[in-house]
């Protein structure tokens, strides 16, 4: 069974502490990320945090890649979430750990949509029943 799309969490541990706080570094590395992985861009929004730490999305037609980072412990978390034959997320991986310079990395890769139909109506969840009321109210 074939997964509609591949999810690679991405831990980067032991980072460069300036690069993870620049805004204009994380932003252009994680675009630069998605041209390596041969992705589409759509749009991109990034935020710099007042104390310390850099968010974004890069927004693919393939889907998306997402960075949280915190230079105050050298650590960056992305996702590289991507559909389709063409796209491949471990080059976007691998250069974000090198354009890091990580010295430690960890990379749990995820299968999205896994549609056999016996394995989606087994794991659709119940709904949960609404509460009882109460007299008086």
């Amino acid at each position: 069974m074939k997964p509609l799309g591949r999810h690679l969490l991405l831990e980067l541990f032991e980072c460069d502490a300036d690069a993870l706080s620049s805004l204009h570094t994380v932003k252009t590395s994680m675009l630069e990320a998605a041209n390596r992985a041969r992705a589409t861009i759509v749009n991109h929004v990034f935020h710099e945090f007042s104390s310390f730490g850099v968010s974004g999305v890069v927004v693919i037609a393939e889907s998306h890649l997402a960075i949280h980072t915190w230079p105050e412990y050298r650590f960056a978390a992305v996702d590289v979430f991507s559909c389709g034959e063409v796209l491949q997320p471990q080059l976007a991986a691998e250069y974000l750990a090198e354009r890091f310079t990580a010295g430690r990395i960890s990379v749990v890769e995820l299968g999205r949509g896994l549609l056999a139909r016996e394995v989606a109506e087994e794991s659709r969840p119940a709904l949960a029943a609404a509460p009882p009321k109460v007299a008086g109210r």
